[in-house]
């Protein structure tokens, strides 16, 4: 039974009262999609639903009647002893059941002024694992995210990285992702900012819910408006016939990835504003407008606050969306991440190649710490994937790999590549016998370049700005220099 004695709510209700408000508790406890566990002033477990049991792995009346200590060996639910002790709240403690991410909400129970026990209301972040899900799979298990036959196939399990950042990251997403603040996701191109945003997705309140993704920079100016809004029969040439749902009003209920947001015009800009704003869509030749109850996500690998600066971006759609800013770093930044990574991609690509690759070569491995990897982790994976296509054997080798990763070895001591300066404390020119000025100067030349993409964190247009040449002229010197 629900544990009503302890609950301030009942007190001073008739035997009727009491009896009917338990039922509706009771029936709330059991059929709540949130696991929830209550336990006594001693610790003793006095209720739990089947959400919460079948996670661990047993059944509630297993565990009623019985010490939290003894039925529970998992650590964040055994917080709930603490809280019994000291009467204080826990809101927001992530952690997991056997590889399931929630977060929980530890609250005591108090009547009378006097601790009568507490409740664990937990909400699970990632769907319980099939066999066969995992991170790259050809086709994978797909999570059914509508009616309308839209789904997400990540999750925030999905994120590979042990480095501080991405352990802050993976955090931050978990925390932020129950609620409905927008999120703006910003990274180089390639970090995975759809991962991430399909990830808030499922960790939120809204995943079985549409996840709906519009790129603005794929869609040409003129057809965006009608993509966001939808039209109404006759609303231009060539419409179709009934008019169309806008993916604002089909992402109802769910999330809207907005996707190169940067991209997007000026006057677009203005109508997505108000959106997020009223929630109000009006379809282009619509006369009424109707709501929709979305979440925005939007990712950019721009700098916006440069854009903002060059009224090229309106500054008060860049505060709406830059309500909780995520920023990825990129691959360089985080190279201890590496080889989980690529354990990752090789385990995948196993799969769908139907062989057996087993790992890399040391050599390979030095390659991959001293590679500056501008593509990040989209490049890292093509990468494998290109080794896969050429492997003789189970091992990765250096010959294995594209011309710009094989030769970053080639000369040891008097021509080393980016990453060797990029490791050191500054940058330094090594003078060897036999080069020529013009071998030297381009040495130089590249670390100087090398320096302005590492001060602009990436950036292509601002290290070029930086060095004073044109974009074009950027991207000649980084082809030359194997750095594109």
């Amino acid at each position: 039974m629900f544990y009503p004695e302890s609950t301030s709510y009942l007190a001073g209700k008739s035997k009727k009262e009491d009896y009917t408000a338990e039922k509706i508790l009771n029936t709330i406890f059991e059929n709540s999609n949130e696991g929830l566990l209550v336990i006594g002033e001693n610790g003793e477990v006095r209720q739990v639903n089947n959400a919460l049991a079948s996670a661990l792995k047993t059944t509630p009346d297993k565990m009623i009647g019985r010490l939290l200590t003894d039925v529970c060996k998992h650590n964040g639910l055994r917080r709930l002893i603490k809280v019994v002790n000291s009467g204080v709240p826990e809101f927001g403690k992530l952690d997991s059941i056997d590889g399931r991410s929630f977060l929980a909400d530890y609250i005591p129970i108090i009547s009378n002024q006097l601790i009568q026990g507490a409740l664990a209301k937990i909400i699970f972040l990632t769907p319980e694992r099939e066999p066969g899900y995992g991170l790259g799979e050809g086709v994978r298990k797909k999570k059914q995210a509508s009616r309308n036959g839209l789904t997400v196939f990540y999750t925030v399990d999905h994120i590979i990285g042990n480095s501080p950042q991405m352990i802050d990251l993976k955090e931050t997403l978990l925390k932020v992702a129950p609620r409905n603040s927008t999120v703006l996701i910003t990274g180089e191109s390639g970090t995975g900012k759809e991962l991430f945003a399909q990830a808030i997705h499922a960790a939120s309140l809204r995943r079985s819910g549409p996840f709906v993704k519009i790129n603005c920079a794929a869609i040409p100016d003129t057809l965006l408006e009608s993509e966001f809004f939808g039209y109404e029969e006759g609303a231009f040439t060539g419409s179709k016939r009934g008019g169309q749902i806008g993916k604002l009003e089909k992402a109802n209920g769910g999330t809207v990835f907005l996707d190169e947001i940067g991209d997007l015009s000026f006057s677009l800009q203005a109508k997505l504003l108000r959106f997020i704003q009223d929630k109000e869509i009006q379809k282009l030749g619509a006369s009424e407008t109707k709501m929709s109850d979305v979440r925005v996500v939007a990712a950019t690998n721009v700098n916006l606050d440069q854009m903002v600066k060059y009224k090229k971006f309106r500054e008060d759609l860049y505060y709406r969306l830059n309500v909780v800013n995520l920023s990825i770093p990129p691959l360089r930044e985080r190279k201890e991440d590496i080889r989980a990574l690529v354990d990752c991609f090789i385990e995948k690509y196993n799969r769908l190649f139907g062989i057996q690759v087993t790992g890399l070569t040391q050599e390979v491995e030095t390659i991959f710490q001293r590679y500056s990897w501008p593509g990040n982790v989209r490049e890292l994976e093509n990468v494998i994937e290109r080794a896969f296509n050429v492997i003789e054997g189970n091992v990765i080798c250096k010959k294995h790999l594209p011309a710009q990763l094989a030769n970053i070895l080639g000369s040891e001591g008097s021509n080393r590549e980016s990453e060797d300066f990029q490791q050191e404390n500054g940058f330094s020119l090594t003078l060897s016998e036999g080069q020529t000025l013009a071998e030297i100067m381009d040495q130089a030349e590249k670390i100087i370049i090398l320096q302005a993409l590492m001060k602009s964190k990436g950036n292509k247009a601002k290290a070029a700005q930086l060095l004073g040449i044109s974009r074009p002229g950027l991207y000649k010197k980084l082809v030359k220099y194997n750095l594109a």
